[in-house]
């Protein structure tokens, strides 16, 4: 047998203890911050690259908005020169309206006129006259005066686009009051109204008859002026306007008349008529 000889083991560093600090000392960076540095490295390029994308992108952008802006700005005053324009059109076109109500308001009392002279020749035309203005009364299509009320509404003193100020159906709550009240005609701020007549909100308006009105609202209501006033207070109209002046500053003045002018509604006329079997 042979005898191998043993093997010598290689000697101990005098700093093996230290290899922790050794490592540390060797390597002061970890591996995979050193990893993540050289992938960054190589990807430096792309990155310049967008950000110099990104820059552009965001110059043209403030470029083209600076763009607009300079030609809205140009552009205000020709807008606003539309825009006089435009009202202008609207209230001349108003303005035509009323002249061509007023027009035909006076054709339709020279139709009535002759057409009254024709009936009066006897008296059972005479009869049948009568209970045509009973009719034409009723139904708002000629003119009223008598004594009544007057009723005059506004927004508050301080109203802004939330509070204080007038909607459509208040004003309808007013003139049902009216009618509850024993109003026989009514009118507001000269529009006749009938049964069909609609009062309705356009926007910040309101409309009468498709006609827009502005504060304030004058309603007259011809009736018997000893009775209305109180009936009116204790109706659900009257009792709604107490609620809007006493909680929203709403303005209101109701007063007594001896005489009222209610306007007939130019819109109305006699179509046709027939003679009833007897």
């Amino acid at each position: 047998m042979t005898q191998q000889a043993p093997q010598q083991t290689p000697p101990r560093r005098v700093d093996a203890s230290m290899s922790l600090l050794n490592n540390l000392m060797a390597h002061p960076i970890d591996e995979g911050y050193a990893v993540a540095a050289r992938t960054r490295s190589k990807q430096d390029p792309a990155r310049s690259r967008h950000r110099v994308l990104l820059v552009v992108a965001a110059a043209v952008l403030g470029f083209l908005l600076a763009i607009a802006a300079a030609q809205n700005y140009r552009g205000a005053p020709e807008a606003e020169k539309q825009r006089k324009e435009l009202i202008d059109r609207i209230n001349q076109a108003g303005n035509r309206l009323t002249d061509l109500r007023n027009h035909q308001s006076q054709l339709a009392d020279e139709v009535r006129g002759l057409q009254a002279s024709g009936l009066s020749n006897d008296s059972t035309g005479a009869a049948l006259q009568q209970k045509l203005d009973d009719l034409e009364l009723q139904t708002g299509a000629i003119a009223v005066t008598g004594p009544g009320i007057k009723a005059v509404i506004d927004d508050a003193k301080n109203a802004d686009a939330k509070e204080g100020r007038l909607l459509d159906v208040d004003l309808q709550q007013l003139v049902n009051g009216l009618w509850t009240a024993g109003a026989e005609a009514i009118a507001v701020n000269g529009h006749r109204l009938t049964a069909l007549t609609a009062i309705r909100g356009a926007g910040s308006a309101i409309t009468v008859d498709y006609s827009s009105l502005t504060p304030p609202y004058t309603v007259l209501a011809i009736g018997d002026t000893a009775t209305m006033p109180a009936r009116f207070a204790q109706s659900s109209g009257g009792q709604w306007v107490q609620y809007l002046v006493s909680n929203f500053g709403v303005r209101s003045t109701i007063t007594t008349e001896d005489s009222l002018l209610v306007p007939a509604d130019a819109t109305i006329a006699l179509r046709y008529a027939k003679v009833r079997p007897r």
